[in-house]
């Protein structure tokens, strides 16, 4: 083997790091949170169609503080406010949601819209972080969609453990009369699972059948398709009841 082969080999490698070393260097986390907060401005063009959108508490400097981790305290980070005629919104991310199927379920979606003025609330636990710590969240009651991000390829298991959400958090599913009703003209997006990755063959007979039977949108190929939810495949929407 020439140590001209060699040498040329090494600076081909040299170049391909400089030019694409920054994509190497994200962690899965930040990857995690760039897909996520990709999902966050599609919601807000998605939304820009019928409401006025304001971003509320942003810093010193008038930037938008992104919460991309479930142990954040929503106070501090910033959201968008949804401003229509009738009713008005808020979006934002990472607010953990006690489930109306009983105290002890919780979780916490990437992206949730819920009813503007929803009150953050904090109780110190013993049984969570030893009681150093605030547990922040919302009442699945004042939830319109919950929707979660994954920035990876669709799998059977992960189709389905998305309805474990949808069932938790959206109190509208139990509550009769419904506050929030399905239609084709709906000014909400219903809750949707984000998918990073394409889906072929049986997995996207699988999301077919997941969308037929419960009120959600499985969006996938976001990796190498479009971010626009206004265009391509009619998604399901949802609208306040009265």
């Amino acid at each position: 083997m020439s140590d001209t082969w060699i040498t040329d080999v090494e600076s081909k490698m040299k170049k391909f790091a400089q030019q694409h070393g920054i994509v190497f260097k994200q962690t899965a986390r930040q990857v995690s949170a760039s897909f996520e907060i990709g999902c966050f401005h599609a919601l807000t063009e998605f939304y820009s169609k019928d409401f006025t959108l304001k971003p509320q508490n942003l810093n010193d400097a008038g930037e938008y503080r992104y919460l991309t981790t479930p142990g954040g305290n929503p106070v501090n980070f910033s959201f968008v406010r949804l401003e229509a005629a009738d009713y008005n919104y808020e979006l934002r991310q990472q607010v953990r949601i006690c489930s109306h199927l009983h105290a002890d379920i919780s979780v916490t979606p990437d992206l949730v819209v819920i009813v503007e003025g929803t009150q953050v609330q904090a109780e110190k636990r013993n049984d969570y972080a030893s009681g150093k710590r605030s547990f922040f969240f919302v009442e699945s009651t004042a939830v319109v969609a919950a929707h979660e991000c994954k920035s990876m390829s669709p799998f059977p298991e992960l189709l389905v453990g998305y309805i474990g959400m949808l069932m938790a958090t959206h109190a509208w599913l139990d509550i009769q009369p419904p506050a929030f009703l399905l239609g084709d003209t709906g000014r909400h997006l219903a809750p949707s699972l984000f998918v990073g990755g394409d889906a072929r063959g049986i997995h996207l007979k699988m999301i077919a059948a997941l969308e037929k039977t419960y009120p959600m949108n499985v969006i996938v190929g976001l990796h190498t398709g479009t971010w626009s939810l206004l265009g391509g495949r009619k998604l399901k929407r949802l609208e306040h009841a009265s």
